[in-house]
């Protein structure tokens, strides 16, 4: 009783290239496709599956992200800025960035072990709850980015610059710090 049925587009092992993704409104499905100077710009990417693609040079800034499933995607210099990752559907979500701005995204609650953040502005980025275990932040800036009870253990942050993590309230067991940046984890307690 007013069931309504659609038909998914499903493309496999395509290449897009300088497309508007903005002006599409049919769900789809990209299984190992690539993407390069593509727009998703403001879009409502409702249910849409992404699986082992691949992002360069694209634009999602302000997409809506629900319900959209990104299972074992790389992003290389994309703007993601002002993302909802925690919106997207958990099941088997996996992402790594490098060279991109995230800035003002969320991961909040993400489950995300492993993930790469490398050459990334991470500014006021949200990973309250994350779980980040084993993650990499390699030459990232994360300027305001928030850490509350967020699993970081065995992250990588020898690089990383301007973070402030309090070890209090989030565990950081085995993460990896350089000499020149350990003052990240003490800026909570106003020390000189």
């Amino acid at each position: 009783f007013g069931l309504l049925f659609f038909k998914m587009k499903y493309y496999q092992d395509e290449t897009f290239k300088n497309i508007d993704f903005s002006i599409e409104k049919e769900i789809a499905e990209f299984d190992n496709c690539s993407f390069q100077n593509c727009q998703f710009t403001g879009m409502k990417l409702l249910n849409f599956n992404f699986i082992e693609c691949e992002f360069h040079t694209c634009d999602f800034s302000a997409a809506n992200l629900s319900s959209c499933s990104l299972n074992d995607c790389n992003f290389e210099a994309c703007k993601l800025l002002g993302l909802r990752f925690d919106l997207c559907n958990p099941f088997l979500f996996q992402v790594n960035f490098k060279d991109c701005q995230l800035d003002f995204s969320s991961f909040y609650q993400c489950k995300m072990k492993k993930t790469n953040f490398e050459n990334c502005s991470l500014k006021e980025v949200d990973f309250t709850e994350a779980d980040l275990e084993g993650s990499n932040f390699h030459e990232s800036t994360l300027s305001g980015a928030v850490f509350e009870r967020t699993n970081l253990v065995k992250s990588n942050f020898t690089t990383a610059q301007n973070f402030n993590i309090n070890p209090e309230i989030n565990n950081i067991k085995a993460a990896h710090f350089s000499k020149d940046n350990l003052s990240g984890l003490l800026l909570n307690y106003q020390l000189n």
